[in-house]
This record gives structure tokens, sequence and C-alpha cells, in this order.
């Protein structure tokens, strides 16, 4: 994928900034979704990471609510990867939001739940996995984000394969 070099920066450098854009994106979903979970994820949100700068939200909901969730996002931000959707998934985007703003709607306990819940619950409560973690992002300094989505998404799969050993 050809485009800007991928560029990182300690996430304790923009953490106000981030953290109000998140507050901002979780009020406007919990007004018109007051039932959801709304949680800020990714190397944005917890101090000790590496991030390119963009905010996560996960959005959780139960089986009942998930329809009526993902309508509603859609009217709020602009659907993406939509081949990837299904009755336990949905992405959207913040159209020209700067820094750019990610939005996933899980379906509570699925497979992608665990990815952007339990997956970043675990890697934020174990040192090693928060260096490998951040390694990561360093080796993909200057790099193209495929190569870098590719091992991010293996080093995620690793956490996810092991979440029902103990920590």
């Amino acid at each position: 994928m050809t485009g800007q070099p991928l560029t990182f920066v300690p996430s304790n450098s923009i953490a106000q900034e981030t953290a109000a854009i998140f507050a901002t994106h979780a009020q406007r979903i919990n007004q018109r979704l007051p039932a959801v979970e709304v949680r800020h994820h990714g190397g944005s949100a917890a101090p000790g990471l590496v991030t390119s700068g963009d905010v996560d939200l996960h959005v959780r909901t139960d089986a009942e609510g998930f329809g009526a969730a993902r309508d509603t996002l859609s009217e709020l931000y602009e659907p993406v990867l939509e081949w990837k959707w299904n009755d336990e998934v949905a992405y959207y985007h913040a159209a020209g939001a700067r820094p750019p703003v990610e939005v996933v709607l899980t379906l509570v306990g699925s497979l992608d739940d665990r990815f952007h819940k339990d997956a970043w619950e675990r890697l934020l409560a174990d040192p090693e996995l928060v260096r490998r973690y951040n390694a990561i992002k360093h080796d993909h300094e200057g790099g193209v984000l495929d190569d870098y989505k590719a091992a991010k998404r293996e080093f995620f799969w690793e956490i996810v394969r092991g979440l029902d050993e103990p920590a």
C-alpha cells in the first residue's frame, strides 16, 4: 500500500487531546444509544503506549440492540470495511476527523469483542505485551501500512488465543 510513511508518537504526548476527542465522540454516541458501552482503546488510550495518534472507540452492545446500534452509528459515522460486517461487528470512521477517529461496534462476547476488549485488557495488564506492542510500532516506523497491520493482527491473534490462560 502506498501513502505516507508510518509515524508514531508516545501516547503520553497527546493524552489530553485524545481523551477530549474520545469524550466528545462517546457523548455523541451515548446521546443516541444510551444502552451501549463506549470504550477508548488502541494506542492512544493508555499511558506508556506508542500510537499513530488516532482515537479508537469500541462500542459494545447485546444481540437485541446490535441492529439498532449498527443503523444509528451508520447515521453518525461513515461505514467502512463493510465486507467484514456481520451480525457481530461493524466498522466506521469520522470522515475528515483529525486526528482520525475510528469506531468499531461489537456484540458483547463475540470473537471481535474479545479482540477489542479482552485482548486490550490483557495487553495493558502485562508489561511484556506492552513492550512487544510498542516494538511492533517502532519496527514499522517509516514503513508501509499493510506490513504493519499484518504484524499487529498476528500479535493480537496471539493474545486472543491465550486469553483463557492465566496472565
